[in-house]
This record gives structure tokens, sequence and C-alpha cells, in this order.
């Protein structure tokens, strides 16, 4: 069959997949996320930064978007994946979770799975063992390479996914820092639903053959394949108190990329030397927690940025549709005079707005350490709001506790704050 009928295959897949409640299930799970994340805000700012729907409407824009790539790109790559294995790479990755969040992610889960099909064609007696025997089967019967191969995938456009966004969800916070002081900080998370459409052997299915020769180049050769529509959801979070989000995000993306390349270089070597394969799982599992400790210690050795600057006042966000936006005022600029007034604080700003209730002037120090001058009209009743957050100083007393949590944890904490409410 021609590749363009098979790539047809899958953009019609598409469509039947908006069908699947699990996908309304997922948006509702990134539209609720994203709404705790706002009143959050709203807690810690008193005012909506960001908007949950516009939020979840771009999350869906740039999942399908992502999730097409994903479903193309694995097509083109001849990833046929058995569907016992998605079960079992589902099931890993729910009880890596408990242990802790992030490693829901499907790398750790696919790289455990490779060293179990591994351990489980060495010591195949156990499939006769009461209670682990029929699991241990499957560890057998499992194909690994495949999901190293979807793995390599997904993070790969995820990536792109990532410098796409360029941080537009991040949230400012207050956070404590290294030496116990109060800083400003940035969240970055951002979830996208991306619907996929994979191949999966069959005895009887949408077609036969081989896209080209060779293919599947990741899986093994059936007699039929048919399409599995699965709803999933890709996302990354990193918390950064160093750099604006949108450059944050540019180091997250390149790092991603040459983590995806890397696997999906060690997967191919290993279709033709299958011993490698343990050295992908290896990877798949190292190499992804390498990239979560290389951030931590990327931060460790930068100077916070959000703190007190003593050149003016420094902007930690700004709001959405007020003057400072359409005055191009950016994240981590310092504002130096206003209507020809020094500011050193926040304390100045008010009485130095108040100079003028008509206009607004001001002279604003960029990231890049240059000078610029920007202006715009003040309303009548408005001449006080200007639409920026400044970063923390020494009065601030409030901040959130950013502490890594397992699933378990989380359920604790809730069911202590049920006991302290009876």
């Amino acid at each position: 069959m021609a590749i363009e009928s098979d790539i047809g295959a899958v953009l019609s897949g598409f469509g039947r997949f908006f069908l699947n409640p699990v996908f309304y299930l997922f948006l509702l799970f990134i539209y609720l996320h994203y709404r705790r994340q706002m009143l959050l805000e709203r807690q810690l700012f008193a005012v909506r930064i960001q908007h949950p729907l516009e939020q979840t409407v771009r999350s869906l824009g740039m999942g399908i978007v992502g999730g097409l790539l994903i479903s193309v790109l694995a097509a083109a790559l001849g990833i046929v994946i058995q569907l016992q294995d998605l079960w079992l790479l589902w099931g890993l990755a729910a009880i890596l979770a408990l242990i802790r969040l992030r490693y829901l992610c499907f790398a750790y889960a696919a790289g455990l799975l490779t060293l179990f099909h591994a351990a489980a064609k060495l010591l195949p007696d156990l499939t006769h063992t009461p209670g682990i025997g029929s699991l241990w089967s499957l560890f057998i019967q499992a194909k690994p390479l495949p999901l190293l191969g979807l793995v390599a995938v997904m993070h790969l456009i995820e990536a792109f996914l990532v410098r796409w966004n360029r941080g537009r969800d991040a949230s400012p916070m207050f956070v404590e820092g290294q030496r116990g002081r109060i800083v400003g900080a940035y969240l970055l998370h951002s979830f996208w639903v991306t619907p996929l459409a994979l191949f999966v052997p069959v005895e009887a299915g949408a077609f036969g053959g081989e896209l080209y020769a060779g293919w599947p180049f990741f899986g093994t050769e059936a007699a039929a394949y048919g399409l599995l529509l699965l709803p999933s959801v890709t996302g990354f979070s990193a918390l950064t108190q160093t750099e604006i989000p949108a450059r944050k995000a540019g180091h997250i993306s390149r790092q991603l990329t040459f983590y995806a390349l890397l696997l999906l270089g060690l997967t191919a070597l290993a279709v033709w030397w299958p011993p490698l394969i343990l050295l992908a799982a290896l990877f798949a599992l190292i190499g992804h927690e390498g990239l979560f400790w290389l951030g931590e210690w990327q931060e460790r050795q930068k100077a916070p940025a959000f703190i007190q600057s003593s050149r003016g006042v420094k902007v930690m966000a700004v709001l959405p549709g007020t003057p400072a936006e359409e005055m191009g005022v950016r994240i981590g600029e310092v504002i130096v005079r206003v209507n020809g007034q020094a500011v050193r604080n926040k304390e100045d700003l008010y009485p130095a707005l108040q100079a003028n209730p008509a206009f607004c002037k001001m002279e604003v120090l960029t990231l890049e350490g240059e000078l610029k001058f920007v202006q715009c009209a003040v309303y009548a009743g408005n001449h006080h709001q200007l639409g920026i957050i400044v970063v923390p100083d020494a009065t601030t007393r409030v901040f959130v506790d950013m502490r890594q949590a397992s699933v378990m944890q989380l359920v604790k904490e809730k069911l202590e704050k049920l006991n302290l409410g009876a």
C-alpha cells in the first residue's frame, strides 16, 4: 500500500478519536490544573495573570499538532507496538508515579520494562511461579524496542512544543531561596492533549504489506496492521529562579532534543545489534533523570534573577491588558524613573505615577542592560494601575513550598487536612 494512503489512514483516525470520552476527561484535567494555578496566583498577588480557558484551548490546538506529528513520525519510522506492551507501560508508569510524580513519564516505564524483559528471558522458569507467572510471561513476550523508539519520538515532539510555547503558561510565584531568602521564581508548567494513532499488529487489519522495504523498522513483521487510537497527555514542568520563562523554555527544548535524538539513535542501532537495547534502556532512565538534575545544578550555579535591584524596581510579571503591557514592559526589566522621578522600590511607584494623572512616562533598563523610554496615556480613575507585579523584598512573608511530592504523600496530606477538620 502506498505511503500516502497509510498516512491518510492515520489522519482519518484522528477524526474518530474525538468520539473518545477519555479525550474530554484529559481536557477537563488540564483545565482544572490551570484553574488551580490561577487560584494560587490570586492568593499570592490578588490578581489573575493566566486565563485557564485560554490556556486549555491553546493546549488543545498545540496538542493536536503534536499528536499528529508523533503519529506520522512513528508510522514513518515503522514503530509498531503490541497492545499488551502498552498495558505494561501504563501499569509501570502508574506504580512509579506513586514514588514521585515526575516518574509518570514513559521514559522511566519503558526503560524498566526493557530491563524486566531482559531479566525474564534469563529466568524463564519463573513463568511457572504462582502469583507472578502470568506477569512474567508478559515480560518475556514484550517487544520493548518499539516502546523506546516511541519514547524518543514523543520527547522530540515535546521539545518542539516547549519551544513553540515559549513559557506562555508560566506562573510567577515567591519561593524560599537557598539561603532562606524569599525570591521570585517562575513555574513553567504546560500540558498538551496529544491524540495518537499508532500501528499495532492484528490478525486482520486495515492493511498488510509494508510502507517501504524493511518496514516496520521498530517492531516485528505481521500479516496485517491496524490503527490504535490513544488519548495521551504530553507535558513538562520546571521551576526557574534565574531566567525569564522564554529563555528557560529554550534551554529545556534544546536538552530534550539532544536526549530524544540520542535515544532514537541507540534504539536504531539496537535493531542491528540487539544487545544495545540494554544501553538504550539505561539511557532512557538515567538520561532522563540526568536532565532533571542538570536543570537543578544549572539553577544553583546562577544568582536569582527575581530579587530587588539597586537600580530601581524590577518587574516580576506584567498583567495582560494593562498599561505596562501596552508600553512594552517585559519580565525581568528594571523601572528606573517614572514621570521624571527616580524609583528605588515599590513604595516609590505610586507617588511617581500620581505626578502626571493623564500620562505615564518611564525609563526602563532592559535585560540587555540598555535604557529604553516608554509611555502611554493613563485613563481617569486608573492612574495607580500600572499592571506589574514586582519582585519580593524584605517585607515579603508569603511564599510557596515547592517540595517534590509523591502521589502517596499528596494523599496523606489530604487525609491529614480531613482529620484536622473533623
